[in-house]
């Protein structure tokens, strides 16, 4: 009985797998052995980037999709690719999925729109970018395009960036002509106001500590606001005397943006043609000259500085 079970199991695998003579001129060769065209079973599925390299060629790659795309996306069980069928979908909807990998943080005081409603992909490219942070745009041109007109919200008003920094003949701060918005700003979310990244006075008039103007001073020398006398801290002096301390000193300091504009002026060294006094507004009247200059605003007669 084993003898004939041995013999008719040889018989079926010799029907199952037997090999054809090869056709004349034609050596044997794998498809031999597959009589029934199954070797393409055995073959590596094509690449994503065969089709869909232009996603990820860009210079900059998020590490996922660099790693393998089923970091991010799962096969719906439809053919791909498919004119009418989606072959994959995303594996959880953004802003979740974005926090299976990044950290989600706390919640901040002050959030930028955004962020804080999952538009991660609005600033952000998911796949690759030939910008820092896998932005969609040069960081300034990505926010000037939101920040192109007035933003009013909780009490608050955004005013319109874009007007202030662009044109040939605007001065506009050095920060931001040398390191973008960020260096003032973040870009997900802040514990102080305006996405600030320290401390800045909403009121016009606050006591005149560095603390108060933390921002300021991430850049500026703190002693605009502390030496009477100073040749170096501040271009704003008569001989040697320190006229910035001058304006700002006290309790009842006054804001920097009284007299200037945080982000760009048609005047030089961004400050504003007018300067508000309660409702009041007044003409600054500032002419430099080259050692200094003068101004005539309504809170003084004209008075002029030499450095």
């Amino acid at each position: 009985m084993i003898h004939l079970f041995i013999i008719d199991l040889f018989l079926c695998f010799s029907v199952l797998f037997q090999v054809p003579s090869p056709p004349e001129n034609r050596s044997l060769s794998e498809e031999a052995f597959f009589p029934l065209d199954v070797q393409g079973l055995f073959e590596e599925a094509p690449a994503c980037t065969e089709c869909h390299g232009d996603l990820v060629n860009k210079g900059l790659t998020h590490y996922p999709a660099e790693d393998a795309c089923d970091n991010c996306h799962e096969a719906t069980g439809a053919s791909h690719p498919s004119e009418d069928s989606l072959g994959f979908r995303l594996m959880d909807t953004a802003p979740a999925l974005c926090f299976y990998c990044h950290e989600e943080g706390a919640a901040q005081a002050f959030g930028h729109r955004p962020f804080a409603e999952g538009h991660c992909l609005d600033c952000h490219d998911a796949h690759g970018s030939a910008h820092a942070a896998l932005l969609l745009k040069e960081e300034k041109e990505l926010c000037l395009g939101c920040h192109n007109r007035v933003f009013q919200g909780d009490g608050s008003e955004t005013a319109n960036i874009s007007r202030l920094v662009k044109g040939s003949q605007r001065v506009v701060h050095s920060a931001i002509t040398g390191m973008g918005c960020v260096i003032c700003h973040r870009a997900h979310g802040s514990e102080f106001r305006a996405l600030l990244v320290d401390a800045y006075p909403e009121e016009e008039y606050v006591p005149a500590t560095t603390e108060n103007f933390g921002l300021c001073f991430l850049c500026h020398d703190t002693g605009i606001l502390d030496e009477e006398e100073t040749e170096w801290a501040t271009g704003f002096r008569n001989g040697k005397q320190n006229l910035h301390r001058l304006h700002i000193q006290g309790n009842k300091g006054r804001n920097c943006r009284m007299c200037h504009n945080l982000h760009g002026s048609m005047q030089p060294f961004l400050l504003e043609e007018r300067v508000g006094f309660g409702s009041w507004e007044m003409n600054l009247n500032f002419a430099p000259r080259e050692d200094g200059g003068s101004c005539l605003p309504g809170c003084h007669g004209k008075l002029a500085y030499t450095r």
